[in-house]
């Protein structure tokens, strides 16, 4: 059974924990969070067992629909959430999962009435992405949204948590200080102290001098203050003392918000003041916006957190400033969002034509159609993973996606193989994206006019790993004749875009 690579990755997080202390919440309690929402069992806390961590499949399983049945003569849990069956015995390693045979690295166990289960197996299962905050010693978990089946795809807000976030701190400078004699002899002490501290000295009588200086503080030249927050009817702007601001930024579901990272930097003494529990609040005069919230969010690296609480969901949009060390976006109305992927770029050309043409030069021109007819609808917002001849790395596709949660993805390519084989095939990856797929392949087909290679399923990783309905398009096979001959040409192209524009559109149901 092959693991993917966050579960790993939470595994030797979880690995480094200390012990977990049952009965009343201890400092390393494993924390569970299941789309922010805290998940609290009252009778049996999760617990590392051989290195995995297991908690009670009640609380996580029912959170997102799943229903959970219980047969007490086979001792066995069966998990049912839609074409996913899961049937595990209790102290067995063996699990089916969709009648298929499963081993576990950790068998499930009874604790005070409850089943507990190896967590990375809930997530493999079940879709559950993960985070690990080391801080606060706290899983988050992410599911689906199911009001508007638009995934939660960003990580958890630990601002929300009731452990604060030490700021960062800059070196004391060492300081000489001169102490004032104290004892029988008439004598003057010197003393050295560090910082705030005090420093004794000797007298030239019989005294023991006493020294005291305030010593100052180096700043970090790599830490920027932030010095204002400032949201009006219309823009968000940050400013610093000095420094480029350059935030990484989520989209956050149910409820809806908006999160800004600051790295490098920390709140100045006047918002810093304005701080309680580490979190601060700011009213707000736009219509879109709820409430300001800021936080020293992180210490290494130092990272000042900015969440606007929507009342509905919104956009951002960053403005250009005259001011290096100042930041501002515009706040404004959702606009449906399409990410178009040319596929390859750079030193990655894909597949080589049948006369030496590379894919990356047909994917780039495709896709720059597409986004010129699809930004002629004011209704929506495109956005290309690249627009020139750039490698850009399948996991930074993935996230530029996710993080602006975007509403479809669409990655083009051309196909290689013999050359006698000629079509169109369009993959998909979970089952939200099958009808996403279906209209896309529709349209491809009809306008490209090679053979129909269907729709299949793939574990692309650009469909895999991204969290809105994704596509991968294999427009035609560059190995043979007929195809790359039409691919090359413009008005192939042109009409390929119109057909996928079509397909959007019609996905989309915007008229």
């Amino acid at each position: 059974m092959k693991f993917p690579a966050f579960c790993i990755m939470l595994l030797i997080s979880l690995l480094l924990l200390p012990t977990t202390v049952f009965g009343a919440e201890a400092p390393n309690t494993i924390k569970l969070f299941m789309n922010e929402k805290r998940l609290v069992s009252n009778e049996v806390q999760p617990r590392i067992i051989s290195g995995n961590t297991i908690v009670p499949v009640r609380i996580i399983v029912e959170e997102i629909g799943a229903k959970v049945t219980w047969d007490e003569a086979a001792r066995k849990v069966t998990i049912v959430k839609d074409d996913v069956n899961i049937q595990l015995v209790i102290d067995s390693k063996s699990a089916l999962i969709k009648g298929k045979k499963e081993v576990l690295e950790v068998a499930p166990i009874i604790d005070k009435g409850n089943t507990m289960l190896p967590l990375r197996f809930i997530g493999e299962q079940l879709g559950i992405e993960f985070t690990w905050d080391a801080s606060t010693s706290s899983v988050h978990m992410f599911k689906k949204d199911s009001d508007d089946s638009k995934p939660v795809t960003a990580p958890v807000e630990v601002v929300d948590d009731k452990t604060p976030v030490t700021p960062p701190t800059t070196p004391a400078k060492p300081g000489n200080g001169n102490g004032t004699g104290t004892g029988t002899g008439n004598g003057t002490g010197t003393g050295t102290g560090t910082g705030n501290g005090t420093g004794t000295g000797t007298g030239t009588g019989t005294g023991t001098g006493t020294g005291t200086e305030t010593g100052s503080n180096i700043p970090d030249p790599n830490i920027h203050l932030l010095t204002s927050i400032v949201l009006t009817d219309k823009d968000l702007t940050v400013n610093a003392k000095d420094g480029t601001l350059v935030p990484t930024t989520m989209k956050l579901a149910n409820p809806n918000r908006i999160v800004f990272d600051f790295p490098n930097t920390t709140l100045d003494e006047p918002l810093q003041k304005q701080l309680v529990k580490n979190a601060g609040e700011l009213a707000s005069k736009h219509p879109l916006v709820e409430k300001v919230r800021f936080s020293n969010f992180k210490d290494n690296p130092a990272t000042v957190r900015i969440i606007l609480d929507l009342k509905s969901s919104a956009d951002f949009k960053v403005q250009p400033s005259k001011l290096p060390n100042q930041w501002k976006a515009t706040i404004g109305e959702h606009q449906l969002t399409i990410v178009i992927d040319a596929g390859h770029g750079d030193n990655d050309p894909g597949a080589l034509s049948i006369t030496g043409k590379h894919e990356k030069d047909f994917t780039l021109s495709t896709a720059k159609k597409v986004e010129q007819l699809l930004l002629q609808d004011k209704r929506l917002n495109v956005l290309m993973t690249r627009s020139d001849d750039t490698f850009i790395p399948l996991d930074d596709r993935v996230s530029f996606a996710n993080n602006i949660q975007a509403d479809l993805f669409l990655s083009i390519h051309g196909n290689s193989a013999k050359a006698s084989v000629s079509g169109t095939e369009t993959y998909y990856n979970r089952p939200e994206s099958a009808a996403f797929a279906n209209v896309i392949h529709k349209n491809a087909v009809a306008a490209t006019g090679f053979p129909d290679r269907k729709v299949r399923e793939a574990d692309f990783r650009v469909i895999t790993k991204t969290t809105m309905p994704a596509v991968l398009l294999e427009v035609g096979y560059l190995s043979n004749k007929n195809d790359e001959t039409a691919m090359y040409k413009d008005a192939f192209q042109d009409k390929l875009a119109s057909s996928l524009v079509a397909a959007i559109k019609e996905y989309l149901n915007l008229k």
